[in-house]
């Protein structure tokens, strides 16, 4: 596949009205490990992560989760929250079967820690094989950003009540309450605005785009590309992941269970993050390894990759060179 083209089978092999999981493997290929890439449910479309997926293709048959844009959820199937994001990815990687490899990027990381602790617990042989949690806030207070900061400057209720609104007429999702796509496109905008004065990573990547294929998917579309987030899930996440910090202090539950990472046992867990992320900078997803007290040092692995921020872990030259090559490598001798 270097330097030329292959075919890729794509197939959505199940679907809720917040999610589908869709499939994609080379025509060609034989047998290969599975690897289940989970984007975060924070405002962006996980077409953000098309560079990991196609760099991950050559070694594996890789399925992602595909968030739903919620306008486009009629009320009548409810809302959807941060219990049911960890829920959505256990069953997920119940459904791809053992030996699966999974990898969580930024806020997919906690759903994802939580789904394989669960299964860990409850169901040992079809926890997964590796857990990658790549910039993912695990504890953001490990070394906390100016993002953090930030979050955590506004109490939970002006979340709640100030930042979100209804879905317009119009939309099948009309009236459902959300945290507005207009609303996290002005913050991403903001954000850029700040990285252009510093002449930052992101700035670099609006103004040389070495993404895999910046034609088909320029940098900028990926980046200011957003969706409507369901108002339970913007809100839950924030209080469970960055107020209380739930899951490095024991508190995170779900289905009235608390979640134990230090049930994992078997699974071999990789953190991976930037030297210069200023998002979830180098120490909040190594933190995982502080949680999951029960594996043994050869099934850790940390990497914090040298001169890379928050976005080249996941696209660009970076992430083609450097990130991805190490998590292969990783992997496969995990298998």
């Amino acid at each position: 596949m270097a330097g030329g083209t292959a075919q890729v089978e794509e197939r959505d092999l199940s679907a809720s009205a917040f999610h589908t999981l869709v499939s994609f493997r080379l025509s060609a290929a034989g047998p290969r490990p599975g690897l289940l890439v989970v984007p975060p449910l924070s405002g962006h479309f996980a077409m953000l992560m098309r560079d990991v997926v196609i760099g991950l293709l050559p070694d594996f048959d890789v399925s992602l989760l595909d968030w739903t844009n919620v306008r486009h959820v009629p009320q009548s199937f409810g809302s959807f929250g941060f219990e049911d994001n960890i829920l959505t990815v256990e069953r997920a990687i119940r459904e791809l079967g053992p030996g699966l490899n999974v990898l969580a990027l930024c806020q997919g990381g906690v759903p994802a820690l939580a789904a394989t602790a669960r299964l860990a617990e409850e169901a040992p042989h079809r926890a997964p094989q590796a857990l990658v949690l790549m910039a993912a806030p695990v504890d953001p207070m490990a070394n906390p950003t100016a993002v953090v900061r930030l979050i955590r400057r506004w109490p939970m209720l002006w979340y709640r009540m100030g930042a979100m609104a209804p879905v317009p007429r119009g939309f099948a999702g009309q009236g459902r309450r959300v945290y507005p796509a207009a609303t996290q496109l002005a913050g991403l905008r903001a954000y850029l605005a700040r990285d252009r004065e510093r002449d930052g990573e992101l700035a670099r990547k609006f103004r040389a785009d070495d993404g895999a294929d910046p034609g088909v998917a320029p940098f900028g579309d990926l980046y200011t590309s957003v969706m409507d987030v369901d108002a339970r899930h913007f809100a839950e996440n924030l209080e469970q992941v960055f107020h209380i910090c739930a899951i490095t202090k024991g508190r995170l539950t779900c289905r009235g269970r608390t979640v134990r990472p230090e049930a994992l046992q078997h699974t071999t867990l990789i953190t991976v993050e930037g030297a210069l992320d200023d998002i979830a900078a180098p120490g909040q997803t190594a933190a995982a390894h502080d949680l999951c007290i029960a594996l043994p040092p050869r099934r850790r692995a940390r990497i914090v990759v040298p001169d890379c921020g928050h976005f080249g872990l996941f696209h660009g030259r970076p992430c083609r060179e450097r990130v991805l090559p190490a998590i292969r490598e990783h992997l496969l001798s995990a298998g």
